[in-house]
């Protein structure tokens, strides 16, 4: 099965996320009682990959403003940059239903994260995605995509803008 037509929404109390299995409790129980709440309560923004044909969600991702110690980001992030914290956003969360693993979803869904947040930075600052790989397998994931490991905790990554925007418009997506 091909990865099906699918189009970008902020989460909605009209979206069916009870269906939603990424085959990981926490993630799932994330989208399922929380991401909505947090979402309209100003807290961490959830984005939805739904279906064109059923308006299944196919996947997610959350987003928030965030910072880092000047002395935590590799060099290729901090030069140039004042020796203050590093405005960089948060992704919190990242999942792709079952149903659709391993057809390029995620990627999609980093890319459209990262593009999210290169348009707010452009008139708010920042550098980078914040990324919390939850073990070995998923940092190396992230590392496909051009994330470096943080100098003192390699399970955080950064994901430069500069990495973002290239991907982005070899796609033709910028």
């Amino acid at each position: 099965m091909m990865l099906p037509i699918w189009h970008e929404e902020a989460i909605g109390k009209y979206h069916d996320r009870t269906s939603f299995n990424c085959g990981d409790k926490a993630l799932n129980q994330f989208l399922h009682r929380h991401a909505r709440q947090s979402h309209e309560k100003g807290g961490a923004k959830t984005f939805l990959a739904v279906s064109e044909n059923n308006k299944k969600i196919l996947g997610y991702y959350s987003l928030s403003p965030a910072s880092i110690a000047y002395e935590r980001a590799p060099e290729v992030i901090k030069r140039g940059l004042a020796r203050h914290e590093v405005p960089v956003f948060r992704l919190g969360r990242l999942a792709v239903d079952s149903s659709v693993q391993g057809k390029g979803l995620g990627g999609q869904l980093l890319l459209a994260a990262g593009r999210r947040c290169l348009l707010v930075a452009a008139h708010a600052g920042g550098v980078a995605l914040l990324i919390d790989a939850k073990n070995e397998r998923v940092a190396q994931w992230y590392t496909s995509y051009g994330a470096i490991p943080l100098l003192d905790a390699p399970l955080s990554l950064l994901l430069p803008f500069k990495t973002i925007h290239t991907a982005l418009t070899t796609a033709g997506k910028l």
